[in-house]
């Protein structure tokens, strides 16, 4: 029965997409020591069976979001034993990912990519806590917390202002990975990531200054704006697609196969990729499609080549045209085999490849928590963390097996029903103590991938029996996702607005 409802509940979490934002992060084991203030005993929720139970989730991306739904949604013995359910996140918006470049360029609203999480959760039960994690106490089963806001209050979702700490009996870490620029110089003053909310609405706030300057007198016909897309892998050539058609068609114009000669816009973009070949890891059927597009949309592509300096420019012969654009810059680039290296001007450089981050204590690695040279979590097959009973970690922050899985929201949103059930499962097994918990190991099925290739653009390829592209593919996709959404209400907003 335990597996039939779980099977239930991975069917709807699905996630047919395997985008990569592959972020990569290596970060020494830190250790967290609380002090003598802080040092008590968790709290009395998990010194007695009768009391309710408390389920800390930190982090609210696909994994830990669909979680603490699942979570919320299995059939607990009754209502008064049903544990309090909080979810942690520092944003006060779910995002959902896959979606940014159309909310990008115009293609889609905020409220269908990055809803709030009050409004998400309403009628669920679950608590939000809006906070950044400070570190785990694995010893007491505490989190400690630093409060960032209310999040918004509703009269069906309690939204909680935490104190410093916070007791769980079961914890579910799903906190994704950080993206760190400072390994290469000059990078982190001006590349533009494009992984959250904040990055996709600055890069839009500057497409606007870049219709705005472009009208004005001083932006010559012979101009050029110059884009520098670091990575080839799916979330860069998404990217590079959709700039590029904005850029070349304006907002609002609905995208497609248009005349780009329609435009006195010239734009080049450049595509930097360490790799021998972009979409590497793609589909034989997405990778020639997405190669396609972008050379039928004059895109660069220079594989084999790592960013080596990024610095500001040396000679700036657009500083009237381009006065108040932030981030231009100079591009040093450097032949992985040859060691040849190239510079390019960037009036906006966008990094969607992996970099290495500094070894911090902070975060999750404020904790005794076991990882990898990576800083992944390392996990066994049950997504339970080595040598602890009772915390489960999943998605990009985790390491499952000796080869980790991508790092992609498909992964995520498969691996959170199976960590909800495998708390579900040890939790209420608690008054069963000569029994172990039914836990349930994890198995990633590959149901295929998608990508956006431009407003009215996508290919689609699942399982070897669906290949297509095109607008049909574009507007299959947006019903996918809608249906992916992680709720009923949220699904509804996104098919009427992937409609309008």
């Amino acid at each position: 029965m335990r597996r039939f409802l779980l099977l239930l509940t991975l069917s709807s979490t699905l996630e047919m997409h395997a985008n990569a934002f592959s972020l990569r992060t290596t970060s020494m084991i830190g250790r967290y020591e609380p002090n003598a203030s802080t040092s008590e005993s968790a709290s009395t929720s998990s010194t007695s069976l009768n009391a309710k139970k408390e389920i800390c989730i930190l982090g609210g991306g696909f994994g830990g979001l669909n979680a603490a739904l699942t979570l919320s949604s299995l059939p607990w013995p009754n209502d008064d034993e049903k544990p309090t359910i909080t979810l942690v996140d520092k944003k006060e918006r779910f995002t959902f990912l896959p979606l940014l470049y159309e909310l990008c360029v115009g293609d889609a609203t905020l409220d269908e990519v990055a809803p709030t999480y009050t409004s998400l959760l309403k009628g669920t039960g679950i608590e939000f806590c809006q906070a950044d994690v400070q570190g785990i106490d694995l010893d007491s089963d505490a989190v400690y917390l630093n409060p960032i806001g209310s999040g918004g209050q509703s009269s069906d979702t309690t939204t909680t202002q935490t104190t410093n700490k916070m007791d769980y009996d079961s914890l579910i870490v799903a906190t994704g990975a950080d993206i760190n620029l400072k390994a290469i110089p000059g990078a982190e003053e001006f590349a533009l990531p494009f992984y959250t909310l904040d990055n996709c609405l600055e890069l839009r706030k500057r497409l606007t200054l870049l219709d705005a300057l472009i009208e004005d007198n001083d932006f010559s016909q012979s101009d050029t704006i110059e884009v520098v897309v670091v990575g080839g892998g799916y979330s860069g050539v998404e990217l590079a697609l959709n700039i590029q058609e904005r850029l070349q068609v304006g907002k609002g114009s609905g995208g497609g196969d248009q005349n780009q000669n329609q435009t006195n816009k010239k734009v080049k973009i450049k595509m930097i990729h360490r790799g021998e070949e972009v979409l590497q890891y793609a589909t034989e059927f997405n990778r020639k499609t997405g190669v396609e597009r972008l050379e039928k949309a004059g895109v660069e592509i220079i594989t084999g080549t790592s960013v080596v300096e990024v610095s500001a420019l040396e000679i700036d012969d657009k500083e009237d045209a381009m006065r108040g654009l932030n981030g231009r810059c100079q591009v040093t680039v450097e032949n992985i085999d040859t060691k040849g290296a190239q510079t390019f001007n960037a009036d906006i450089l966008l990094w969607t490849a992996g970099a290495m981050a500094t070894n911090t204590q902070q975060g999750i690695l404020n904790s005794k928590l076991p990882r990898d040279a990576s800083g992944r979590i390392v996990t066994g097959k049950y997504l339970r963390a080595k040598d602890c009973d009772n915390v489960f970690a999943l998605g990009d922050c985790a390491r499952v097996k000796q080869v980790p899985y991508g790092a992609t929201a498909a992964v995520a949103m498969q691996q959170a029903p199976v960590a909800a059930w495998n708390v579900y499962a040890t939790l209420t097994n608690d008054t069963n103590m000569n029994t172990d918990p039914e836990l349930l190991p994890f198995t990633y099925l590959n149901l295929g991938e998608m990508m956006t290739l431009g407003g009215q653009d996508a290919t689609i390829s699942s399982m070897g029996l669906v290949e297509v592209n095109g607008t049909a593919a574009s507007v299959l996709r947006r019903l996918i996702y809608a249906v992916r959404m992680p709720t009923a209400q949220q699904a509804l907003t996104a098919a009427l607005s992937s409609s309008g």
